[in-house]
């Protein structure tokens, strides 16, 4: 996931990504490989070479602010008009979770008609849920994730074929 970090003087491109096994974050052509995960109060726990770190993550419109060491650091999703990959676009063939959290309820399944607007998944994060929903009519070609799954921002959800 390509995402700016904003500083006083200017916005910095930082990608995350997984890579063999490990989450990856690039920055200034510098892999950061680092292991994360989300402990039952909705924190992340995050491994790097410099130690064990607490951060906790709000959502703002197209913003991530994450709440590290008394300081908060301000992560914003780029332009989608500038964006090059396919599956960060909104709007297609395949859900992708906008943020980390743990699915509550899949509401499909595979072979299931669906509408623009029909939700498909419910997920919680920060305590609270959000309802998943259709951008397409069609029929679920996949569900990648079960109820009570723990996913990572842009991790596949469900998988929809283009009906009529």
């Amino acid at each position: 996931m390509l995402l700016n970090f904003r500083t006083d003087e200017e916005d910095r491109e930082v990608q995350v990504q997984r890579k063999d096994g490990r989450w990856v974050l690039t920055m200034a052509d510098q892999e950061i490989p680092l292991d994360a995960e989300q402990d039952t109060r909705g924190r992340w726990l995050v491994d790097t070479h410099q130690g064990r770190r607490r951060l906790w993550v709000a959502v703002r419109g197209d913003e991530r602010l994450v709440f590290c060491e008394g300081k908060v650091h301000t992560f914003r999703l780029p332009d989608p008009e500038h964006d090059d990959a396919e599956d960060e676009k909104s709007g297609g063939p395949n859900l992708l979770a906008a943020m980390p959290g743990k699915i509550v309820r899949v509401l499909a399944g595979v072979g299931a008609r669906v509408e623009v607007g029909q939700t498909l998944v419910i997920m919680e994060s920060m305590k609270m849920e959000t309802e998943i929903t259709a951008s397409m009519c069609g029929e679920i070609a996949g569900v990648h994730v079960q109820d009570g799954q723990v996913v990572a921002q842009g991790d596949l959800l469900v998988s929809i074929v283009e009906g009529e």
